[in-house]
């Protein structure tokens, strides 16, 4: 009996070793697929957020394209590769951590800057206008290519307000000189009601600041160029400033404050100055303006001497609006 005893713990003890064992195997095969798992979503994290993370570079630098190895992520790397046309942008990231990789691929497209219906050479929408032009000023509603020689579009009026009173208000406070100087459709003056108040022109703006190529503080600039007419730019001003001597731009320039244009400073394309309060714009010289002029604040001061122009060209507002590239994008699919 004594022996039996002895066989049946053996056997017990035997028995129990081998559970044991398989209870650590399958533990460690447990930790192991744990392991796997948790590199293997780090690695797709990682892919992921290489893509977001470079679609925000590429809202920053507009012509950001390439491959870019070994880019360090949420205690991993991926390599990313950015390729295509604006209408249809590849971000291609293969995510690594441990030693698992994961490959995310997204299909963008670039938004398209929205320039607002051009009505005029010079728009005004404010509930306050105050008009001061003298010297040989012109402002022409009539189509000119950007280089001045007449352009192929129907014209438009030389100056739109929001209301009758102040289209009437404008057409008193000229003198008869620059009265014949405004010009474009409907007769001389060209002066006409185009009602702006309703349009949302901080958001407008909002979105031409979000997609700025180039941010100025205020002051005096007397040269440099912002853009040219195969690369026209949008330009952001945070403040007065003034632009004169020989510097000039091609686009859109937004300006929240008072602008001054003087010298030879030359334009083409969309101006906007906006304010929430008294909007000031000074056009002395020899200035132009070749496209579109927007001033809107509760209050517009517009003051105008030399023989300085604005010429409306749906040439410039074409070239900006098919060439300007926004910072927004859209993405078309996702594959992860």
């Amino acid at each position: 009996m004594g022996k039996g005893l002895i066989i049946a713990v053996l056997g017990m003890s035997l028995t129990i070793m081998v559970l044991v064992r398989g209870i650590n195997n399958n533990a460690t095969e447990g930790l192991r697929s744990t392991i796997e798992l948790h590199d293997q979503m780090n690695a797709r994290l990682i892919a992921n957020s290489a893509i977001e993370v470079y679609l925000e570079k590429m809202r920053r630098d507009k012509s950001l394209k390439g491959t870019f190895i070994n880019v360090s992520i949420m205690s991993g790397n991926a390599d990313v590769f950015i390729y295509g046309v604006d209408t249809l942008l590849q971000i291609k990231a293969i995510g690594r951590f441990g030693n698992k990789s994961h490959i995310s691929l997204a299909s963008t497209r670039r938004s398209q800057v929205s320039i607002p219906e051009i009505q005029s050479s010079i728009q005004i929408s404010a509930d306050a206008l105050n008009i001061d032009m003298n010297g040989s000023i012109e402002i022409n509603g009539n189509d000119h290519n950007i280089d001045g020689t007449p352009g192929p579009g129907a014209a438009i009026p030389g100056i739109t307000v929001n209301t009758p009173a102040d289209s009437a208000y404008v057409v008193n406070e000229l003198k008869n000189k620059i009265s014949k100087a405004i010009l474009g459709a409907g007769g001389t003056p060209s002066v006409s009601t185009a009602p702006g108040s309703g349009t949302d022109w901080l958001s407008i703006t909002e979105n031409y600041i979000f997609a700025a190529d180039y941010t100025l503080p205020s002051g005096n600039y007397s040269s440099g160029s912002y853009g040219t007419s195969a690369d026209p730019k949008i330009t952001y001003v945070n403040g007065d400033v003034s632009f004169s001597g020989s510097a000039e731009g091609y686009g859109i320039m937004v300006v929240n404050g008072d602008l001054s244009l003087s010298g030879n400073f030359t334009f083409r394309g969309l101006i906007i100055a906006y304010g929430e309060s008294t909007i000031t714009t000074r056009v002395v010289g020899n200035s132009g303006v070749y496209g579109a002029a927007i001033f809107v604040g509760n209050s517009v001061n517009l003051q105008a001497t030399g023989n300085s122009g604005f010429y409306y060209s749906s040439q410039a507002i074409q070239t900006s609006q098919n060439n300007i590239k926004s910072s927004r994008f859209e993405v078309v699919n996702w594959w992860e």
